[in-house]
């Protein structure tokens, strides 16, 4: 009898065992995933979003949406994208869009394929967070996203820190570490070149520490 409750207690032990190693096997590894909005304008308190783009590796989200506001001028010079009666165009051809609501949940769906995600962005402190929240806050969409994504670091923060150099801004960074110009001001060249530059900068997990927020 004593025998078989020492069996019982040591399979317990060892079920146990195999329980914590399945449950943790990635060691605590977060994913990154690399994000960027294309909007209305640049006030993050009443600009619209326009596109919404995503990148994990070779895992890739873009949603096209007809803005709830008008766009502004300078954000129709610099992305490229305008509205004609009620459709979006790129460079003057139309293009095809979600209404805001699917693409911000299509966007969390995304996000729940990647292993533990922490979002990546460009100058998000000041502009991509704030205005993704909003977004998500006036479709009740917040806790939805609280419960997939564990915050967001900025790499244009993170940049100077690493980096003594002349300029931070994305196109004058991927010049100098990628040596390539790219089509900036379309979300889908931007995530691509800033998982780029983050692939070379290799940061290590302190730095990204210290620059990743709370989007709470």
């Amino acid at each position: 009898m004593m025998c078989f409750t020492y069996l019982i207690s040591l399979l317990s032990r060892l079920f146990g065992w195999i329980y914590r190693k399945v449950m943790n096997s990635d060691d605590g590894h977060e994913t990154p995933v690399f994000f960027d909005l294309e909007t209305t304008g640049l006030d993050t308190s009443s600009c619209d979003i326009v596109q919404l783009s995503a990148l994990s590796g070779e895992s890739k989200f873009n949603a096209y949406m007809v803005p709830r506001r008008p766009m502004t001028d300078g954000a129709a010079r610099v992305t490229g994208l305008t509205v004609h009666e009620g459709t979006l165009h790129l460079h003057l051809r139309p293009v095809s869009t979600t209404p805001h609501r699917q693409a911000l949940t299509g966007f969390i769906s995304f996000l729940r394929t990647v292993n533990r995600p922490f979002l990546v962005a460009h100058n998000s402190r000041r502009f991509d967070t704030p205005v993704l929240m909003r977004v998500l806050k006036e479709f009740g969409l917040v806790n939805e996203f609280r419960e997939v994504v564990s915050g967001c670091v900025d790499t244009l923060s993170m940049s100077r820190e690493m980096f003594f150099l002349e300029k931070y801004s994305q196109p004058y960074l991927v010049d100098h570490f990628l040596g390539e110009t790219y089509g900036a001001h379309d979300a889908t060249e931007d995530v691509r070149v800033l998982q780029d530059l983050y692939r070379v900068w290799k940061p290590r997990k302190e730095v990204v520490m210290r620059h990743k927020t709370s989007m709470f």
